[in-house]
């Protein structure tokens, strides 16, 4: 087997999964020393206008697969109607062989929930829930303790950091089917019904949950978000490609040497 070229080994420089290795990297005073919520700090200085129109230029694209444009998405949801808006994490890995999002959440639960926090402050969304397999016991205790730590420290709840922005998030375990890894069928399973796909339109943007304005977003894309408001849009770019611009975790499984989570560019390839 041979080794990978320099300049390959120039795109595998850890940006999402940085702390992964660090002991405890899933406490809040671990997660704070290495950069933990200064994103949040600097998105609550700015206009959600413009944290909206940072994604759009970041070019991140949806980490569950369609690959959609996520700033164009929050965009979609209409502001000043007088109804709630919220935020659903899809956090229902399903796929066989794929487990990209549960060692996320295990490792470092709190870059999903700074990244949460940040983008229900962009839609103008008061409550957020993240809807986690029933399976993943482990990773779901590992995530409500971050939350619990999260409300501790005053990023969560009411006035957090004194901006006048309130934000309750729940964790929320399915029942284990498959079919709720698709958002419409998520969303019924989260509002207590049997989780099967809705007729759309009318999309989530405009009657998701609790028939309201709903973002739905994976986790690897809401983790995205803390990196790209503290790096900028245009560092964002420069890895990745350029109609998919960004890193992404990997998951490779089956008959393979090294079976694990690996960090990369989109656009690498398995050559490489």
């Amino acid at each position: 087997m041979t080794q990978p070229r320099p300049e390959v080994l120039q795109k595998l420089t850890p940006v999402l999964t940085k702390r992964w290795l660090s002991p405890d990297a899933w406490q809040i005073g671990v997660y704070e020393r290495l950069d933990g919520y200064q994103a949040l700090r600097k998105a609550l200085d700015v206009h959600p206008d413009d944290m909206i129109q940072l994604i759009k230029d970041s070019g991140l694209r949806g980490r569950g697969g369609a690959g959609f444009p996520t700033g164009l998405k929050w965009g979609f949801i209409p502001q000043g109607d007088g109804k709630p808006h919220y935020l659903v994490i899809n956090a229902d890995e399903g796929e066989p062989g794929t487990c990209k999002d549960l060692p996320l959440m295990t490792y470092d639960p709190h870059s999903l929930i700074e990244g949460a926090i940040i983008a229900s402050y962009a839609i103008r969304a008061n409550r957020a829930f993240i809807y986690i397999r029933g399976e993943a016991v482990h990773a779901a205790r590992r995530l409500r303790n971050a939350v619990q730590e999260a409300y501790a420290a005053g990023y969560l709840g009411e006035n957090i950091l004194g901006s006048g922005f309130d934000l309750e998030l729940v964790v929320h375990s399915g029942a284990g089917a498959y079919i709720c890894g698709e958002e419409t069928a998520l969303l019924d399973s989260l509002e207590g019904f049997r989780g099967q796909p809705r007729l759309r339109p009318p999309f989530p943007a405009i009657a998701g949950l609790y028939a309201s304005p709903t973002v739905v977003n994976n986790v690897g894309t809401i983790a995205s978000v803390p990196y790209i408001v503290l790096g900028g849009a245009d560092w964002w770019k420069s890895m990745g490609t350029e109609k998919s611009a960004g890193p992404m975790i990997y998951s490779l499984s089956g008959r393979v040497v090294n079976p694990g989570q690996y960090e990369c560019g989109l656009g690498i390839t398995s050559a490489s």
